[in-house]
C-alpha cells in the first residue's frame, strides 16, 4: 500500500491526566514538543491527509478535528477520527498515537508494505497490540460499530491483523512527566 492512498489520523485529544497541570502533547522534548516529533515522523511517510484530533480547534496544515468529549475514552476518539478520515473518501487509515514520539517512519512504512491484501495491520510489543495501526474498509466498519471505550483491541479478534513487532523503545508513550524524562534520554543518547 502506498502513504499517499492512504490517511493518517492522530489520536491527540485525551486528558493527560496523569502527566498533571501540564499538556503532554506540548510538553518540550529535545527541540520541539512531543506532538511535534510525532508530526514530523508522520509528514515524513508522506500520507495523503493527516487528521488530528484535538479537544480545541486549530489551524495549519494538517485537517483538524475536534474532540468534544475526550472524557469518553480512546474508543470514541479513534471511531471520531476515522469516521472524519472516512467521511473525507478514505478506504485506508494509518492510527498514530500523539504521544509516541519514538515511532520511526520506518516502522509506519513498514505496517504499510504489510497491508496488502488484509484489512488490518497493528503493531505489538510484548504481545500487546497497539497502534501505530492501518486499517481497510472492513475493520473500520466493525471499529465505527464498536461503542468500547478501550479503542479497537475488543475487536481485534474479529479481524485477525497481521501483527508487526515494535521494539520496547517505539512502544513508549508519554504519560507520565518521568515517560518524559525517559524519552528525553533515549532521543538525547541518539544524537550523541
Amino acid at each position: 500500500m502506498r502513504a499517499e492512498e492512504t490517511a493518517c489520523v492522530v489520536l491527540a485529544s485525551g486528558l493527560s491526566q496523569r502527566f498533571g497541570a501540564l499538556d503532554k502533547l506540548e510538553a518540550k522534548l529535545c527541540d520541539k514538543s512531543v506532538l511535534g516529533h510525532v508530526f514530523e515522523t508522520i509528514e515524513a511517510v508522506g500520507f495523503g491527509e493527516i487528521f488530528v484530533l484535538t479537544q480545541k480547534q486549530s489551524e495549519g496544515r494538517f485537517t483538524w478535528v475536534v474532540n468534544s468529549s475526550p472524557e469518553d475514552g480512546q474508543g470514541h476518539a479513534l471511531r471520531l477520527g476515522l469516521a472524519s478520515a472516512r467521511s473525507a473518501g478514505w478506504e485506508t487509515i494509518c492510527v498514530v498515537l500523539g504521544d509516541m514520539p519514538l515511532v520511526q517512519t520506518s516502522h509506519l512504512q513498514l505496517l504499510l508494505g504489510k497491508l496488502e491484501g488484509k484489512s488490518a495491520v497493528v503493531s505489538a510489543c510484548k504481545e500487546q497490540t497497539m497502534p501505530p495501526a492501518i486499517f481497510r474498509e472492513e475493520a473500520i466498519d466493525l471499529i465505527l460499530s464498536d461503542k468500547s471505550q478501550s479503542g479497537a483491541r475488543t475487536i481485534l479478534g474479529q479481524l485477525k491483523p497481521v501483527i508487526v513487532p515494535i521494539c520496547e523503545e517505539a512502544a513508549l508513550d508519554v504519560d507520565t512527566p518521568e515517560d518524559l524524562i525517559r524519552v528525553r534520554r533515549i532521543m538525547e543518547s541518539r544524537y550523541t
